[in-house]
């Protein structure tokens, strides 16, 4: 069981894990029922309550109130160039979790290695109550998808289950879908984590095939990273 905090999402600045202990990392798929913000802690999440052969939770971290500043690549008309991510294809699979393979020779998402979006364009997620955050342009993206009956919600992540209620949607037993975001490029005591092909990520796919994407990293991540996800100096 990964550890997570009571928004059932782990977060860069939590005990680092065991090297994949109890981890699965995998693909959800399934219909939208509501969003929202989620304030508990020092790890601010925006949670997503998903049906599909059971409900599910998806947390995605839209600010920190630590030192780890999160830097995110919103598309709200993605197109992706990677054939690993047909979109059209995932959004009419079965709906529930899917465990993929990471590492080498993996099929999970890689941001450094599968061109799926411009990583030196990710941008610092402004804190609340400046500008246009993050939670605001997915409520706006939620409630569409709420009113939509074509759309549906792929998100790449690791797994967790609880035996109690959700903490935010009262469903039992608690289980989804979180870290999502680059899983690479850690230092020091989050180097555990990393690996290629295994990158967290969101997106929904309305009835008239347009499609939001999300892409979300830590700054304090590297953008070169050797083969097994590790941090890579480069002159």
């Amino acid at each position: 069981m990964t550890h997570h905090s009571h928004s059932g999402a782990s977060h860069q600045k939590e005990q680092p894990r065991a090297p994949f202990a109890g981890r699965t990392y995998g693909m959800l798929v399934g219909k939208i029922k509501d969003g929202q913000e989620f304030e508990g802690g020092h790890d601010p999440h925006y949670e997503i309550w998903v049906a599909a052969d059971h409900d599910y939770r998806i947390a995605v971290n839209v600010r920190s109130e630590d030192g780890s500043e999160v830097f995110a690549h919103y598309d709200p008309k993605y197109l992706s160039p990677s054939a690993k991510l047909n979109l059209e294809v995932l959004a009419q699979g079965t709906p529930g979790f899917s465990p993929v393979k990471t590492g080498s020779g993996g099929d999970g998402l890689d941001y450094l290695r599968d061109n799926l979006f411009p990583t030196d364009q990710m941008i610092q997620i402004p804190p609340e109550g400046q500008g246009v955050t993050l939670s605001n342009l997915l409520d706006a993206q939620i409630e569409r998808a709420k009113a939509d009956g074509g759309a549906v919600v792929i998100a790449f992540g690791e797994s967790f289950q609880d035996s109690g209620s959700d903490a935010t949607f009262h469903f039992s037993p608690e289980r989804g879908v979180h870290d999502i975001h680059m899983m690479q490029g850690n230092a020091g005591r989050f180097a555990s984590d990393n690996r290629i092909n295994g990158d967290g990520a969101l997106f929904i796919r309305f009835g008239d095939g347009e499609t939001l994407a999300l892409f979300v990293r830590f700054e304090t991540q590297a953008l070169n990273t050797d083969d097994q996800g590790n941090p890579v100096n480069r002159p």
